[in-house]
């Protein structure tokens, strides 16, 4: 018997399989609230678009977005119009600082999958036309392991883990990595420290979340380094001007483009195609069936 999930099956692999992806697609995630994880996503954006790599920055918070509001934006539509079908995405679409293209948020979607066929499928074609424009996607996700935030990680394949080394933060992230060694596969999982006093602080931060991981996890934890504790940041966000352009000699922002180099942000690269073939999973369900089974 033909079920609905077979019915969306059928749609989606009609109308996603002639896209064909180019994008690297780097989800920017954390265990919990306030760790500076925006910030990270959108620096990130902006020094790989400065070296004239074509960049997307999609704001995957879908209960708190807040991109628009960190670079003092005003988009007359978001991605919540998007997916009711009230504008198409160039209608969406705003262009940021050093010409990165920004996909708004929006408040109120609190799942993918509860989304609907044709929301869903609107999602879906967005988000290939996106990959298959751009050299980099960066997708910045909201903060916890809910399930919108672990569907987003899984689909993107790439994922950067942000934490500070407050005791609530290392405990968040490594929560949050033992949600992804449960439940789904990431081929590459960084882990940056913000906010740390020192190289040093960071690094003996990293080694213990790497320590715990490969221990308890069989995760291969890859170094993202440091990102110094800067009061300029602060003020940047005041100013609501990010930290990189209103202060490009800071701490932070030396920090951020070191961050970019270690990521490999600056160049195009091969990537992993089965960015799309992971959203489809997501949509169908088959995500949330393996989730069912996990222990």
């Amino acid at each position: 018997m033909r079920d609905q999930a077979w019915k969306l099956r059928s749609l989606i692999e009609e109308k996603a399989s002639p896209v064909e992806g180019r994008g690297r697609v780097l989800a920017v995630t954390s265990g919990k609230g306030g760790v500076g994880k925006t910030n990270i996503s959108v620096g990130l954006a902006l020094s790989a678009a400065r070296s004239g790599i074509r960049t997307a920055l999609i704001d995957g918070d879908l209960g708190l977005a807040n991109i628009d509001v960190l670079l003092d934006l005003h988009p007359g539509k978001n991605l919540g119009h998007l997916v009711d079908g009230e504008a198409s995405l160039r209608e969406v679409l705003i262009t940021g600082p050093e010409g990165i293209q920004i996909l708004p948020g929006a408040s109120g979607l609190s799942r993918i999958a509860d989304m609907g066929h044709s929301r869903q499928q609107r999602l879906l074609d967005a988000l290939g036309e996106l990959v298959s424009d751009h050299d980099l996607v960066i997708i910045d996700t909201g903060a916890g392991i809910s399930r919108s935030v672990v569907d987003l990680c899984h689909a993107a394949g790439e994922v950067l883990v942000v934490t500070t080394p407050e005791p609530t933060a290392i405990v968040d992230a490594y929560a949050m990595l033992k949600v992804f060694s449960c439940e789904v596969r990431i081929p590459n999982c960084w882990l940056t420290v913000n906010q740390a006093q020192s190289r040093g602080e960071a690094q003996q931060v990293t080694s213990r979340i790497k320590s715990l991981a490969k221990k308890f996890l069989s995760m291969d934890l890859q170094d993202g380094g440091a990102v110094l504790y800067d009061p300029r940041v602060s003020a940047s966000v005041r100013k609501r001007q990010h930290f990189t352009m209103a202060y490009p000699t800071s701490p932070a922002a030396r920090s951020i483009r070191e961050l970019s180099d270690g990521l490999g942000m600056k160049q195009p690269r091969p990537v992993d195609r089965g960015f799309l073939h992971r959203l489809k999973e997501v949509f169908v369900g088959d995500l949330g069936r393996g989730r069912e089974r996990s222990p």
